[in-house]
C-alpha cells in the first residue's frame, strides 16, 4: 500500500484540482456529516509548524468502538495511532501510541504545549472523531439550527457544524480563541476525498486560515 513520495506530491495536485458541482451551504448538514470520511485508506500529510511529514495510511474503526490509524512514513516506518473505546465520553489515561508520541514530541519542540498539551490535543481529536462517529457507536447527537449551521451537543460537549461553498466543518471551541476543526473538502456523490483536522490557537489564526497543526488525509 505504501507509495513513494513523488507519487504522493502528484496525488496532492490532482486533488487540488478538483471541481466540485455543488454549493455545499446548500445540502443537508447532518447527511454532509456521515460523508466525512474517517475509513479506508490513502495518503496524507501532517503538519506542525516547519514540519512536514507525508505518509501511505489505513484507518478503521476496530470493534465498532476503537478508530485506529496506521501510517508508514518513508525512511522512518510505521507509526499507529489509537483512539479507544469511542462508546465512551471519556478514557482513563491512555497510553500513547507511536504516531500521537510524534505529535506529542512536536507540540513540545514548537511550545505549542503552551496552548495545549499534546495529550489534550489528542483527547480532542478524540471528541471530533467520536462525534463523527455518533450514528455508527449508536450516540445521540442533538442539533438545532443556528444562524452560522448547526450547534450540535453530545455527552454535554459543544459542536458547531457550517459550510461554505466548497468546505465542510465541525468545530470545537476550546477557549481564548482555541478551537479545532474537522474538515471535509472535495465532495463527491457520497463522500468527501479529503478530510483534514486542524488546531488553531487564536482567533486571528482562524481567521487567516493559520493553522497551527494540521493531518490531512486524501483517500483512494
Amino acid at each position: 500500500m505504501f507509495f513513494k513520495c513523488m507519487t504522493f506530491l502528484f496525488f496532492l495536485s490532482s486533488c487540488a484540482l478538483f471541481k466540485g458541482t455543488q454549493n455545499l451551504q446548500s445540502l443537508d448538514k447532518e447527511k454532509l456529516l456521515d460523508a466525512i470520511q474517517l475509513t479506508g485508506e490513502g495518503r496524507g500529510r501532517l503538519s506542525l509548524g516547519q514540519s512536514q511529514y507525508l505518509f501511505s495510511f489505513d484507518s478503521l474503526l476496530k470493534d465498532k468502538k476503537d478508530w485506529i490509524l496506521v501510517v508508514a512514513i518513508p525512511l522512518q516506518g510505521e507509526e499507529v495511532m489509537v483512539l479507544p473505546d469511542l462508546t465512551e465520553k471519556d478514557t482513563q489515561n491512555a497510553e500513547m501510541e507511536t504516531f500521537e508520541e510524534r505529535i506529542d514530541h512536536e507540540f513540545q519542540t514548537l511550545k505549542l504545549d503552551r496552548i495545549l498539551t499534546g495529550r489534550e490535543f489528542i483527547e480532542e481529536i478524540r471528541t471530533l472523531i467520536r462525534f463523527n462517529f455518533a450514528k455508527a457507536l449508536k450516540q445521540k447527537r442533538d442539533c438545532s439550527e443556528h444562524q452560522e449551521g448547526l450547534v450540535c451537543q453530545l455527552d454535554g460537549e459543544n459542536f458547531l457544524v457550517t459550510a461554505s461553498e466548497k468546505e465542510f466543518n465541525v468545530t470545537k471551541l476550546l477557549g481564548r480563541g482555541r478551537r479545532v476543526v474537522l474538515e471535509g473538502r472535495n465532495l463527491t456523490d457520497s463522500y468527501f476525498l479529503q478530510t483534514n483536522i486542524r488546531l488553531y490557537s487564536n482567533d486571528v489564526s482562524y481567521e487567516r486560515k493559520n493553522s497551527s497543526f494540521s493531518l490531512e488525509l486524501f483517500w483512494k
